[in-house]
């Protein structure tokens, strides 16, 4: 008898792990033929030149997604971290200009990207502004004041960090970009910490249900106010990262391209209203964006059709998320 109950308790936790894995093997298969497709249709989509700039690419957009990741698990939404990254690169340039040793810059990303997401935080956790309205505000509010900063070009002369940008490891059309490894580094850090740690943990609890993550002692508003914090972190190192790239700070990047990770974070699994998600599936999800937007490029189809189908890929993934949480069957 406990012979067929441990059988049934293989099945069941085969088929789990099998459901588990639903929307990660779905977005691997559409990666595939995406790959599939775009490589058919043009002889340079798996050059190494053509694959690693990609990845260049890909690597700002996933920091960014790790971030948005985190706080869309728990519940919030983050509208702000691309004038966060506009805001922390002028800054950054100008201290530069100024003096400032390149290593001091690095220490200035990470910190302003801290100030700047705990302003989002203290806002959504403390004077209970909604994550939208808040995030929306403080997005206009950083763009503004980049602006005001700079309203011109500010160049990033200096090789360190513009090595850091646009510099390879190896030589050749398949040489490795360093920015690539840094995405790696900070998805495996939110891989580890969303699935290995207490505050992971209280992250999907948290997101799943507030009151009853309340009614078992967590505090709701730390776990909160650490989501925005990071996001707000991911936004900062995520926008000095395309400056560095560029070679220039410009108040206005990324302006309107907002939406563009927050629809590769619903794509790959993240519920609107929070609770569930994976960092396997935002990696994948992103680089299905990309991979359909460097597929477009190849075949010289106008940027304007870019945005057209980035909006039905954004519909596509909301309408996703719906059948996930049963809304069509509700009455």
């Amino acid at each position: 008898m406990s012979k067929d109950v441990l059988r049934m308790n293989e099945k069941r936790t085969f088929k789990n792990v099998i459901l588990d894995m639903g929307t990660t093997l779905s977005l691997l298969i559409a990666l595939i033929l995406l790959g599939i497709v775009w490589s058919s249709m043009t002889e340079f989509f798996l050059t190494g030149q053509n694959i690693m700039n990609l990845l260049m690419f890909a690597s700002v957009m996933a920091i960014r997604a790790s971030g948005l990741t985190v706080a869309m698990i728990s519940g919030g939404l983050d509208l702000s971290q691309n004038a966060t990254g506009a805001l922390t690169a002028i800054v950054c340039a100008l201290a530069l200009e100024a003096g400032a040793p390149w290593v001091v810059i690095l220490f200035m990303v990470i910190g302003l990207g801290l100030v700047l997401g705990g302003v989002n935080a203290s806002l959504v956790t403390f004077a209970k502004i909604p994550a939208f309205i808040t995030t929306l505000a403080t997005m206009l509010i950083f763009r503004g004041v980049a602006w005001l900063l700079s309203p011109k070009t500010i160049m990033i002369m200096n090789k360190n960090l513009t090595n850091i940008g646009r510099g390879r490891i190896g030589e050749g059309e398949w040489a490795f970009p360093y920015i690539a490894i840094i995405a790696i580094v900070i998805l495996g850090l939110t891989y580890f910490i969303l699935n290995f740690t207490a505050f992971g943990r209280k992250v999907y609890m948290v997101g799943g249900n507030k009151e009853a993550s309340y009614l078992s002692g967590i505090s709701s508003n730390k776990v909160t106010f650490i989501a925005f914090v990071f996001s707000g972190l991911m936004g900062a190192i995520a926008g000095s990262l395309l400056s560095f790239q560029v070679g220039a700070a410009l108040p206005q990047a990324s302006q309107g391209t907002e939406m563009i990770p927050i629809a590769a974070v619903i794509l790959g699994g993240v519920g609107l209203s929070g609770g569930k998600g994976k960092v396997s599936g935002t990696i994948l999800a992103v680089l299905i964006m990309l991979v359909i937007r460097n597929g477009l490029q190849l075949q010289s189809i106008p940027s304007k059709v870019e945005w057209v189908v980035t909006g039905c890929v954004l519909l596509v993934a909301v309408f996703i998320d719906v059948i996930r949480s049963g809304e069509l069957r509700k009455k």
